[in-house]
């Protein structure tokens, strides 16, 4: 199965955001190694430094990158939660019944 890794870079005082892509068997949870190895193939030489924030720090001090934090993992699954914006949006886009059109 693919897992689409989100996570943002430090570079200076803006993130940038990005994504990466693990390959993982199925109900099975993406490792450090794996983690490190994506982050490897992508240019980032990093160490898990956070592991309850999943922060990486770069191995070189002298990497132009402060941090690299993961952000979400996305294995596939459906997912359960409102989408607050689009239901703004129909809201909007419905008649309502207490102020005149």
């Amino acid at each position: 199965m693919e897992c689409i890794v989100h996570f943002e870079v430090m570079h200076g005082k803006e993130p940038k955001v990005l994504r990466g892509l693990i390959m993982i068997g199925k109900n099975e949870e993406p490792g450090e190694e794996q983690f490190v190895q994506m982050f490897a193939r992508m240019g980032y030489k990093v160490r898990l430094t956070d592991p309850d924030q999943w922060i990486f720090t770069p191995v070189d001090p002298a990497a132009d990158y402060r941090y690299l934090r993961i952000r979400e993992l996305d294995r596939g699954d459906e997912k359960k939660q409102d989408d607050h914006e689009l239901n703004s949006i129909v809201a909007n886009l419905l008649p309502n019944r207490n102020r005149p059109i």
